[in-house]
Parts: structure tokens; C-alpha cells; sequence
């Protein structure tokens, strides 16, 4: 960017149109998003202003309904395994490609962050003729635990990236200093780089937890009789007679994912913060 047009974006004029564009941009975002929370307490089953009143039925309704129950259910169990499972993977996989000196490090940097370029279409696929039910390459049949597989591999790159600057961060010499004293490789880890990197292991939980109990698209794929959350919500939607009864369910993925992302946006800039390393 060359000087004159560095001037124009901050001049007073440039950082007005900069911020109009911004909030131009949130509404675009985010105004679907609203419109749904708002006529989830819509006492009408017509989606259109005015609003005939303000209602929870549908959130009663939607509490009461056994098959949101089963889909919420599941949808906890896999989620609940993806945090624990990926954010496990993700501690060896960071501490390994921080500490030690690979020969194709690059290389497995990017197998491990592939799923993040890769379409979700593309992925459910593939773990489809991975896990088909005529010939399976892999015996472990549709269902659950082939959506926690599917959510593992999506879910692992984001648990790397929380946790490999933060355990690249720690200092050598402290590790150095323990088996000095004669701590083990495993107590070092437990006593030593555990209690620094606690903070990005809970943000690494929260965040593969969130993008496992949101994701669609994989699970559509290899669900069978159980369907999750989302795809129960996004069938659902070919029904007119169910948005009323959808829009609450919809809601409270959208208000739980958002508080939780946050929480571990939270609980990361306060481990940076404790360790030194956020301005």
C-alpha cells in the first residue's frame, strides 16, 4: 500500500467510511441470526412482523419432544468425546512439533491442518466409502462412533493451533531444570508444562466441544439411525409444520455455541496474560 493511500484510509473521513463498512458488515452477519432468536418467541407459527405476541410454548414444546431429547443426547456424547479425544492428540502432536527436531516437520504441520482447506462435503465422503456398510475399509460401522471419528479429524487441527504456540512458548530451561533435579519425562510434564499450558487445554476442550455439537455436514454422512442435533435440526426444516418447534432448538445452539466460543477466547488471553506473552 503506498503512502497516499495509507493517508486516505486514516484520515477522519477514510476511518468514518471504514466504520460504516464494519457495521454495514456485522448487520449483514449477524441480522439472520437475530431475525431467528426474535421469532422464536413469536406466539404466531407465521414468521412476519408484526409479532402476534411473546411466547416460550414452542421452547416447552420443543423440551417435551422426545426426539430432540434422543438427537441432544447423542449430540452431547459425541461432542463431549471429540473435546477429550482431539484435544488429547492435539498435547502429543503439539509437544512433539515443539520440542523435537522432525525431518518432515513442515510436511506433517500440513496433513494435520488439511481438514481446515478441505470442504466438508469432500471429507463426508471420504469417511463414507471409508466406513460403507456393503465393504467397509475400516469395521466400524455408521453411526455414532463413525461421527466421532469425522468430528476428531475436524476438530483436531483447531486443538493444534490453541496448542502449539502456547507449549512452543514455554521456556527449554524450565523442562531442563527438572530433569536436572530428577524429575521423569512424564512427572516434568505433569508438574511442569501441564499447569502452563492448562489454559489453552481448556480453550482446545471448549472449542473442538462447540465445533463438534455444531457440525452438519460429516455427520449427515455417517448417521444412521440416531440422528445428532444439527442434522435433527436441519431435516427437520423441510417440514413447514416444524420451524416453530425448530427456531427454539435453533436458538439455543446459536446463544450455548456463542457463550462457550467466548469463554474460550476468555480462558486463552488469560493464560497469555499469566505467561507473558499478550500485550
Amino acid at each position: 500500500m503506498s503512502r497516499g493511500t495509507a493517508d486516505v484510509f486514516m484520515s477522519r473521513n477514510g476511518k468514518r467510511l471504514l466504520a460504516l463498512f464494519f457495521a454495514g458488515f456485522l448487520v449483514f452477519l449477524y441480522l439472520p441470526t437475530i431475525l431467528l432468536i426474535i421469532f422464536s418467541f413469536n406466539a404466531s407459527t407465521v414468521i412476519a412482523f408484526p409479532l402476534s405476541g411473546f411466547t416460550t410454548d414452542f421452547y416447552e414444546a420443543a423440551w417435551r419432544n422426545p426426539e430432540i431429547k434422543g438427537s441432544l443426547v447423542a449430540s452431547l456424547k459425541v461432542a463431549a468425546g471429540t473435546g477429550v479425544i482431539a484435544t488429547a492428540l492435539a498435547v502429543l502432536v503439539s509437544y512433539a512439533l515443539a520440542r523435537r527436531s522432525l525431518r518432515f516437520k513442515a510436511g506433517v504441520s500440513a496433513l494435520l491442518l488439511l481438514p481446515l482447506v478441505v470442504p466438508t462435503v469432500v471429507l463426508g465422503v471420504s469417511l463414507l466409502v471409508l466406513f460403507r456398510p456393503s465393504d467397509p475399509i475400516v469395521p466400524i460401522p455408521l453411526g455414532l462412533w463413525a461421527v466421532l471419528i469425522g468430528h476428531i479429524v475436524i476438530a483436531l487441527p483447531f486443538c493444534v493451533l490453541l496448542l502449539l504456540p502456547r507449549i512452543a512458548s514455554i521456556d527449554k530451561r524450565l523442562e531442563e531444570a527438572a530433569h536436572d533435579l530428577g524429575a521423569s519425562g512424564l512427572t516434568t510434564f505433569r508438574r511442569v508444562v501441564l499447569p502452563l499450558i492448562l489454559p489453552a487445554l481448556l480453550a482446545s476442550l471448549i472449542v473442538a466441544f462447540v465445533v463438534s455439537i455444531d457440525e452438519v455436514v460429516v455427520a449427515s454422512f455417517l448417521v444412521q439411525d440416531q440422528a445428532t442435533y444439527p442434522v435433527y435440526l436441519y431435516s427437520g426444516l423441510r417440514l413447514s409444520g416444524q420451524i416453530s418447534l425448530l427456531m427454539p432448538v435453533a436458538t439455543v445452539m446459536i446463544v450455548a455455541s456463542t457463550i462457550l466460543i467466548l469463554a474460550a477466547a476468555l480462558i486463552s488471553r488469560y493464560g497469555e496474560r499469566r505467561a507473558g506473552l499478550a500485550q
